[in-house]
């Protein structure tokens, strides 16, 4: 009989260590929550930083089969391409790294064989396929919670994509030029605003780079 008032003290002790741990954790969570409030936009530029390391491998695996079967101008637009995704990988980790995130690029990137006409093709539709599925939600997430910093890489980085499918589909149309015939290209380092040389700016229209800083592939 008297282990029972014993026992009763038991539970409720381990009953009021239960709620004391549940307390704690949904105010530890909610804490959390309030010192990261972008951690939604962190979570975009991670994704972001992966894709554009990704594509950045691709292209220099497609540059040098093109090299290997002496298309000069299709491997000098896919080197271009591929520094150009390094710029906007390298921005958006930049921008993790200032706002108490971590980055690490992919250990492994699984590339496509195959030859430059249908690398090309691939290349094409995957960036138009990406365009579609993004949307400008991680634009907007960014621009929700007041981080423009990132809204500014990320809009950098939508709209490397779409002048990259532009870029390609204006070469595939053309098919390979004679060597020194606008197949020459140029980078802004600062955003990774990609240029047909023929048609370059004053400056980035992007960020107002001046173009005398632009890295030339010719």
């Amino acid at each position: 009989m008297k282990l029972r008032p014993i026992l009763i003290l038991l539970l409720f002790v381990v009953s009021a260590g239960v709620l004391a741990w549940i307390y704690y954790a949904a105010t530890h969570r909610h804490e959390t929550a309030k010192q990261n409030p972008w951690s939604e936009t962190l979570s975009d530029l991670d994704a972001c930083c992966r894709r554009k390391h990704i594509k950045s491998v691709q292209y220099d695996h497609f540059a040098d089969i093109a090299d290997d079967e002496r298309r000069t101008c299709a491997a000098r637009l896919f080197r271009a391409l591929a520094f150009s995704e390094r710029v906007q990988e390298n921005n958006c980790a930049e921008v993790i790294l200032r706002f108490g995130g971590k980055y690490a690029p992919p250990e492994k990137v699984v590339v496509f064989h195959g030859r430059t006409d249908g690398n090309l093709e691939r290349s094409i539709a995957y960036e138009k396929r990406l365009l579609a599925e993004m949307h400008g939600t991680d634009i907007d997430r960014a621009m929700r919670t007041g981080n423009r910093l990132a809204a500014r890489v990320l809009v950098w980085a939508a709209a490397g994509d779409l002048k990259h499918v532009v870029l390609m589909e204006r070469f595939r149309d053309r098919d390979e030029l004679p060597e020194g015939n606008g197949c020459r290209y140029e980078i802004c380092p600062t955003c990774g605003n990609m240029y047909d040389a023929q048609y370059e700016d004053i400056y980035c229209p992007f960020c107002l780079t001046d173009s005398r800083k632009f890295i030339r592939f010719d």
